[in-house]
């Protein structure tokens, strides 16, 4: 709970607001009071977000699908106001974090209350299907739990069991890790879908983490449809039933009934739910009773329009220069959001033009880092990983320890052996896409929405700046300007140095990674365009049109190739945008290509890597065992793509024949081949260097969680990892 902030409102409808309670992709989630007293979570609509026909349905569509639902552990809706602007609608206020928090701040339930938590969620699917409907967005987040019980909210996706998708083009409708395969091959959905979900969920409560692991969107999903879930951890007791209902196939799913059963032993539901049904480690801090005064919240911020704060510590760093390429951006996939506390103002005018001059506005909040640190109080907080304090000689494995490294970030030496973290940035959401090397900086694009540019020497922050949605798009710097898609919809330029907004572009969906040539730069977008700009002013230069999601593309020559989750790989011309030729597959392309010698290679969701002769899209050989979020990265006549059973493969750019195969011990990310050493992550929290010739382990770092898309430049290796950092570790 966070007091409100001055672009809060302080009243909607007849309630006073009192503090925000949580933001999401639609909108922020609000604790205000009744003209009685009463408390009530008010969701509104986020402001940039109001014009989009599809939210305003989904959100109608949340507020019917909520009265519609009788049950007590369902919260329904109170009251609501669609034609306001913004729309809200207010429900029953639970007062108890959510699972999804209770579990990673005090860890996984007892099997007493998971069985109860399981009961009470039944209950509640039992009156959503009751209704006629499906909720579909079954996860942790949307279980709140209450001292009286748990509560299943959010309908914001729920659909009629007769009806058709509300989905807009390009988007995931669910949560990667608990969306059933049918869900995810765009398979007609029923009840059961939920039944896969309260496995997955009941697995998070019991274990600490969902039945198919962390990674990657693709990789999650892939996992979902092909891979059987990670049941070691679940108790005996619970185990046969949860595999059950994480059965791949629909019919083979039990009922409600079935469940609530032999999770209460015939006892109804709300008899599960004495005092104490959760560990005494969940209790929260008290919630306020009576309306809160509005907090003071500090000085008003710098309005929209006003001059950035000047940065006196880079007036001697250069510009940064066109970007040290080190390999292909990786797979974009849409995310479950976490917007910032600040919406930005959505401004009108496609593409919104800002002059490069002292006094232009700045969109979004650019935060410089303060000239000099604070000295440190106490002793540092040291990362150590690996198990041994320095440097491990390893055996015959390979294998080396992460040196221990102070919260300061100093760089180690240049003769600092493989391995050893040169620094740390710590930041608020996971960096998913690769970050990028150009000049003196790093940058890196966090799903908490935020593009960061460190010090490539130290680490230090030099500029962030805050857009209104997630980014996992992969940062292009070219010609001192950084181009970066955002799930807000917009294409920004910023400049590289002060961070400073040039220009953006407004799409109708989420933007992925762009690719820049011959003065324009081209991004695709999940509104199902391709579109090309003029690099420097932003000015539109022309679209094409695809049947759904465009992802990110790649510039050869005179053509971009760029797919579509409508299942093929387009060749565009890149100076009209017409097409020039489709090659179908049978899931969605939404890797980004890569081209080399007169073939393009690109992955698909239906498990195969491609190539295709540029000229015509002939296919020229097809391997069936690829992730098509980890690849394709090509040097030498060899192509390097992860795929099944956590291996990464190499194989004849020519024919597809394997060259060799090397087995990792997590989920394989999208590789980068530098000096013949080939680079990745895994989802296990391994960072990898195998010989490109040979495929032989040449050695690997173990960090704390797992490692992202890796970017390799001058000796250093560049990774975000899910525990919300950005490290520099050395690689020579």
């Amino acid at each position: 709970m966070e007091a409100l902030g001055p672009n809060d409102p302080t009243t909607v409808g007849n309630y006073q607001l009192a503090a925000v309670l949580g933001s999401g992709g639609m909108g922020r989630v609000y604790l205000a009071f009744s003209p009685s007293g009463r408390r009530v979570a008010i969701k509104i609509i986020r402001p940039d977000l109001v014009q989009q026909r599809h939210i305003r349905l989904r959100f109608a569509r949340e507020v019917a699908a909520s009265r519609a639902v009788n049950g007590f552990f369902a919260a329904g809706v109170i009251d609501a106001d669609l034609e306001a602007n913004p729309p809200w609608l207010a429900t029953a206020f639970i007062p108890g974090p959510s699972l999804n928090a209770a579990v990673r701040d005090a860890g996984s339930l007892p099997v007493a209350s998971v069985r109860a938590l399981g009961a009470a969620l039944a209950e509640a699917l039992s009156a959503v299907h009751s209704a006629g409907l499906i909720h579909r967005d079954l996860k942790p987040a949307n279980v709140l739990l209450a001292p009286d019980g748990p509560r299943l909210i959010d309908f914001g996706i729920s659909a009629l069991e007769d009806s058709g998708s509300l989905t807009h083009a390009g988007a995931v409708m669910g949560s990667p890790g608990y969306m059933s395969p049918e869900q995810i091959n765009g398979e007609t959905v029923t009840t059961a879908t939920d039944i896969f979900a309260f496995g997955a969920v009941l697995t998070f409560a019991v274990t600490g983490t969902g039945p198919f692991g962390v990674g990657s969107l693709p990789s999650m999903l892939y996992r979902s449809v092909h891979n059987p879930p990670d049941l070691t951890k679940v108790p005996d007791e619970l185990r046969p039933l949860l595999a059950r209902c994480l059965d791949k196939d629909p019919a083979r799913r039990p009922d409600l009934n079935t469940i609530l059963r032999e999770l209460t032993g015939g006892r109804p539901a709300a008899d599960m739910f004495p005092p104490g049904w959760l560990p005494a480690a969940l209790s929260k801090t008290p919630i306020p009773t009576g309306p809160m005064p509005i907090p003071a919240v500090g000085p008003t911020p710098t309005p929209i329009g006003t001059t950035p704060v000047p940065m006196p510590w880079l007036e001697d760093s250069p510009v940064p220069s066109a970007a040290r390429e080190s390999g292909r951006p990786p797979n974009e996939a849409t995310r479950e959001l976490t917007i910032p506390s600040t919406p930005p103002v959505r401004t009108s005018g496609l593409p919104t033009q800002l002059a490069p001059v002292p006094s232009v506005p700045s969109l979004g909040s650019t935060t410089p880092e303060p000239a000099s640190e604070p000295a440190r109080q106490g002793p540092s907080r040291r990362l150590l990983l690996g198990g041994a304090i320095g440097v491990v000689a390893a055996a015959a494995a390979g294998t080396t320890a992460w040196r221990l490294l102070d919260d300061g970030g100093q760089p180690s030496t240049p003769a600092s052996p493989p391995g050893t973290v040169r620094w740390r940035l710590s930041t608020t959401g996971t960096v998913l896409g690769r970050p990028r090397v150009a000049g003196d900086l790093v940058y890196a694009g966090s799903n908490d929405g935020t593009l960061y540019a460190a010090q490539i020497s130290s680490g230090r922050q030099v500029w962030k700046f805050t857009t209104g949605g997630a980014i996992g798009s992969t940062p292009l710097a070219l010609g001192g300007i950084v181009y970066l898609g955002g799930d807000d919809g917009y294409l920004y330029a910023f400049d590289a140095a002060t961070g400073r907004t040039r220009w953006k572009y407004h799409t109708d969906g989420i933007v992925h990674s762009p690719a820049a040539g011959g003065g324009l730069v081209y991004v695709g977008s999940a509104d199902a365009h391709l579109y090309a700009l003029d690099a420097t002013s932003g000015a539109f230069r022309w679209k094409f049109k695809a049947q759904n999601d465009t992802h990110s593309p790649a510039l050869a020559g005179e053509t971009v190739y760029v797919g579509s989750s409508d299942t093929n790989l387009y060749a565009v011309d890149a100076f009209s945008g017409n097409p020039r030729w489709a090659f179908p597959t049978k899931g969605a392309v939404s890797g980004t290509p890569a081209v080399l010698g007169g073939m393009v290679y690109f992955g698909s969701t239906d498990g195969s890597l491609y190539a295709a002769d540029i000229g015509g899209g002939n296919r020229a050989w097809q391997f069936d065992h690829a992730a098509v979020g980890a690849g394709p990265a090509i040097a030498n006549g060899t192509v390097y793509v992860g795929g099944a059973q956590s291996s990464l493969y190499a194989l004849s750019a020519t024919t597809g024949q394997k060259v060799w195969t090397f087995a990792a011990s997590g989920d394989v990310g999208a590789p980068v081949v530098v000096d013949g050493t080939v680079y990745f992550g895994t989802s296990d929290a391994n960072l990898y260097a195998v010989d490109a010739v040979k495929g032989t382990l040449r050695w690997k770092v173990t960090a704390s969680s797992g490692v992202h898309s890796v970017a390799v430049a001058d000796g250093t290796a560049y990774f975000g990892t899910d525990d919300n950092n950005l490290y520099a570790v050395s690689v020579r």
